[in-house]
């Protein structure tokens, strides 16, 4: 099967990927950043608001590790996307095949563009949001998640006001698309970082888990892929997770044998998909596509110590 037919999904109700998408253009006006406010959704994904074809708007969940953007089927159906094609996505739990339409005259703040591949998935599998918003409406830009003013700021570094106020900023490698952090351990151990606003939770591989087999487990945890399957796995507390200079101590991790482990390649070796969870754990973060770094804005305490060591505190 050809690579425009195969779409993979990173994590349940996250990522998409495709190579058939169209490069997101600039803002109209390079100066002005898009400010747009952010909604959380049941699930406390990031969500933020698209027009198509001049309606909406829309609740699309900004997600940082798909590759293609997605549409739920009930609003696919209200615009009348009904050239529709079928290509085979690739979930956490599954492999289906689905529907995919193209989205002409899509708007995100003052940007037009089209979105050529599209896949289409039943609105309760995405969280309820309208669909899903991926790199290839962010590509070239980079994204701001400001959890302090819950807002997202969608445009170039320099209108963002480049690095300013950032503690920490770490290089990051690109594959198909992916941004993948490589200066980072878990437990101690080398391991390759995705940061993923889709998920809600962190997810690690198999690789990964055999290298953990000593850390404390929390028993076992139910995730629901973007195909509506579920898929149960153990649940490991991660002892510390460091990336560059920060210190994130007790993220739990659901540990999987996913396929899209291996379509990025990530399946020999250790690696994590960072969720939004952790994120929240930061004042500031920003993903800059163009420059290929993720920026961490730490919270006033912990900028006054030596040592930058958040911890996650959960039940």
């Amino acid at each position: 099967m050809s690579w425009p037919q195969l779409l993979s999904m990173l994590v349940a109700t996250a990522v998409a990927t495709t190579a058939n998408t169209s490069p997101s253009p600039l803002p109209a006006d390079p100066a002005q950043p898009e400010h747009i406010a952010l909604e959380n959704e049941r699930n406390d994904r990031v969500t933020v608001p698209v027009t198509i074809k001049g309606t909406g708007p829309y609740q699309f969940m900004v997600d940082t590790g798909a590759q293609a953007t997605v549409v739920s089927s009930a609003l696919a159906d209200r615009l009348g996307l009904t050239e529709r094609k079928q290509a085979m996505l690739v979930g956490l739990a599954s492999t289906e095949s689905v529907e995919t339409a193209e989205i002409a005259d899509f708007g995100l703040g003052s940007r037009q563009f089209d979105i050529r591949v599209a896949p289409i998935l039943p609105a309760e599998n995405l969280g309820g949001a309208d669909g899903i918003l991926g790199l290839d409406s962010l590509q070239d830009q980079r994204v701001l998640i400001d959890f302090v003013q819950n807002k997202i700021l969608v445009a170039d570094a320099r209108t963002l006001g480049g690095n300013r106020g950032y503690e920490i900023i770490v290089k990051a490698r690109r594959k198909l698309g992916q941004l993948i952090i490589t200066n980072a351990r878990v437990n101690g151990i080398d391991t390759d970082v995705i940061i993923d606003t889709g998920s809600q939770g962190s997810v690690g591989n198999m690789a990964l888990l055999d290298r953990l087999r000593q850390a404390a487990g929390l028993g076992q945890d139910t995730m629901t892929d973007v195909n509506g399957k579920e898929l149960t796995a153990a649940v490991k507390i991660g002892r510390t997770v460091q990336i560059d200079d920060i210190t994130l101590n007790s993220i739990p991790i659901l540990f999987a044998d996913a396929p899209p482990f291996k379509a990025l390649g990530l399946d020999k070796a250790p690696a994590l998909i960072l969720g939004i969870n952790e994120l929240k754990l930061f004042r500031r973060v920003a993903i800059d596509f163009d420059k290929r770094q993720v920026l961490f804005d730490l919270p006033s305490d912990v900028r006054e110590n030596d040592d930058a060591v958040l911890t996650r505190v959960f039940s």
